[in-house]
């Protein structure tokens, strides 16, 4: 009975060994895979991060059908922080994708924005948007492709016939 006295005494006096999870962060685990950083001047829009992303989480839009010009588009939320989009790119190395340490902040009254993050999330002002807007986006990045694989077709029709009026 005095060791389980002694025991407690030594527990009310010391240093608690647990985290103080409701009032502050746990701490990442080691190799903790977080959130996707992009860097555009490294990118050469080759789209497989896009084609090899299991959620669907990465979305190139087309905004110029003429130059092919695509814009990175990246929802954090729909994440699931597995590195394949990292992995897959070619560029990785360089620092086009990268995958960082730490959490993206959740979505509370304010959308956290980030130039690495992309076009998307820093056009939300509002996080009741997030999810219809991302809707939007995924039907506008689907519509974009179309009409820039059409543009392509129309391309090759005109120097075919270009081709044929020359010989």
């Amino acid at each position: 009975m005095l060791k389980m006295f002694i025991e407690s005494f030594k527990n009310l006096i010391s240093k608690p060994q647990t985290l103080k999870y409701p009032f502050e962060p746990s701490p990442e685990p080691k190799n903790y895979r977080g959130t996707i950083f992009y860097n555009e001047e490294l990118c050469i829009f080759c789209d497989k991060c896009e084609n090899i992303c299991p959620p669907g989480a990465i979305k190139f839009e087309v905004i110029d059908i003429e130059n092919g010009k695509k814009q990175y588009n990246y929802n954090p939320y729909l994440c699931i922080y597995c590195g394949a989009c990292v992995d897959a790119c070619p560029k990785s190395d360089e620092g086009c994708l990268s995958q960082s340490d730490k959490r993206t902040p959740a979505l509370g009254r304010e959308v956290v924005k980030n130039k690495k993050l992309g076009y998307f999330i820093n056009k939300i002002d509002n996080p009741r948007d997030f999810e219809k807007e991302w809707e939007k986006l995924e039907k506008r990045a689907k519509l974009s492709r179309e009409k820039l694989a059409e543009h392509k077709k129309q391309q090759r029709l005109k120097k075919k016939e270009q081709i044929k009026k020359s010989n």
